[in-house]
This record gives C-alpha cells, sequence and structure tokens, in this order.
C-alpha cells in the first residue's frame, strides 16, 4: 500500500497532537480521517464508535492507524492478535520516531508456552480457551472480564459461575487436560486456573522442548509469561476445585 507524503504528514501530525497517547484514524480515500481514541490507557487505542460511523461515510476504510508513542513502527503482540478480527491492513507511526509501516494480518497465534500478559486478551483464563480449541478442538465462550475482577465480591464469579455452561463437571480425582481452579492469595472469587498435563508436557498444536516430571501443569501466572512447571504443595494448597469437560469423562 504506498501513502501519500500528505496523508504520512496528517498522521504524524496527530500522533505528536496525541503524544504520550496513542493516536488513531483511518485511511480513507488515501487520506487519514482522525478519530478519538477512548482508550482508559495512554498505550491503547479504541477507536469512538462515532468515529466509525463518520469515516464510513466518507468511503471505503482502506487501513486502521495508531501510532506508538516511544516505540517502534512494528507491531505489538496485541497489534498481532487484533489485526486478524479485521480484514484490513494496519498503519502504525512510530512517534517521536517519525517512521511509518503498513502491515497486513498474517494469522499469528500466541504460542501457549511463553506467550505475554495481557488482561483480558492473553491470561489464565485464555490460555484455558486457546488450549482447548487447539488441542482438542473443544471451542469455550469467551467473558468478558475487568483486571483484578477477583478482589470484587460485586464482579461475576468467572470461572465458578460459568465452567457448567462450557460443558465442565467437577470431579475429584485428576486426569490429563482437567483444569484445576485456584484461589491466589485472599480474593472474593477463585482467580486462577491450571490446566493438568499429568507426566506428558507435550503439546500436538506447537513445538515446545519436552519436560520431563510428573504432575505438570501450564499455566498463564498474573503479568507473568505463561509457562509449564510442577503442580506441588503450593499450588495444591491453593486449590479450590477441578473440573473436567464431559467429553473427556
Amino acid at each position: 500500500m504506498y501513502i501519500l507524503k500528505a496523508t504520512k504528514e496528517a498522521m504524524l501530525n496527530h500522533a505528536a497532537a496525541c503524544y504520550p497517547r496513542e493516536c488513531c484514524g483511518f485511511l480513507v480515500n488515501r487520506e487519514y480521517v482522525e478519530c478519538r481514541n477512548i482508550a482508559d490507557n495512554d498505550s491503547e487505542f479504541k477507536i469512538d464508535p462515532r468515529d466509525l460511523v463518520r469515516a464510513e461515510k466518507l468511503g471505503k476504510i482502506e487501513a486502521i492507524v495508531h501510532s506508538h508513542p516511544d516505540g517502534s513502527s512494528n507491531p505489538s503482540t496485541f497489534d498481532k492478535l487484533q489485526m486478524s478480527k479485521h480484514n484490513l491492513p494496519w498503519v502504525i507511526v512510530a512517534y517521536p520516531e517519525t517512521d511509518i509501516k503498513v502491515h497486513k494480518d498474517k494469522g499469528y497465534q500466541a504460542p501457549l508456552i511463553n506467550r505475554e500478559y495481557i488482561h483480558g486478551v492473553l491470561d489464565c483464563f485464555s490460555i484455558v480457551r486457546d488450549y482447548y480449541s487447539r488441542e482438542l478442538g473443544i471451542d469455550i465462550d469467551n467473558f468478558e472480564r475487568t483486571d483484578l475482577w477477583w478482589e470484587s465480591a460485586d464482579s461475576d464469579d468467572l470461572y465458578v459461575a460459568n465452567f457448567e455452561s462450557q460443558g465442565f463437571v467437577q470431579v475429584g480425582s485428576l486426569q490429563r487436560h482437567d483444569v484445576i481452579l485456584c484461589r491466589v492469595q485472599p480474593t472474593h472469587h477463585v482467580n486462577h486456573a491450571l490446566i493438568y498435563l499429568g507426566d506428558d508436557s507435550s503439546l500436538t498444536s506447537e513445538q515446545s522442548e519436552r519436560v520431563i516430571n510428573n504432575h505438570l501443569v501450564l499455566h498463564h501466572p498474573y503479568l507473568r509469561r505463561s509457562r509449564r512447571e510442577i503442580y506441588g504443595n503450593i499450588w495444591q494448597e491453593r486449590k479450590a476445585i477441578i473440573v473436567r469437560h464431559k467429553s473427556l469423562m
């Protein structure tokens, strides 16, 4: 995709005006259409829906644009995941580096092992969904969740309230693929999930170094990268319930 010089200048000017927040907009008829970023976090962008309607009235949207303040013009992990949801190129503006690149979706999937943490996108619930989808062909619904939802009694109980509707039942013993629901630190709700691998750490959906041990689990710790580790005393003491999908009974 070729971007006109005047259009590039408009993108850079918007990035400068929004700095240190991310700017966002659309490319329509080869021209840049500024939009309002209504995200709560300065390092994220969420285009105001009213601006989307306005842009669509101007013509065909050719690309989604946003900036990376003090960053590069390469897509972040979050960008790669979001690009797969839109059938459009993404234009990323690095500011104040003043570099602009166009990116197309390459079907990126975050790995199950060593994925970075992005709450609500890549977290302990997401890894359960992705593991069951990729390893077992079982789809689990996604549920909207805010960070630290488990600390408030007024929040919905993400795990306990929903596991039955997703085809899981509570069990009293462990077998491979079971989900161990844990309570990490004093909290109102069960707030963490471990996937029990047993003595076989291998995955069928991605290449991974084999870990030889018994009682292994896969999980995604809060604000850390996902990993495999031993289901030892620390996790056993935090266990609340074990659930198993009906198809694995």
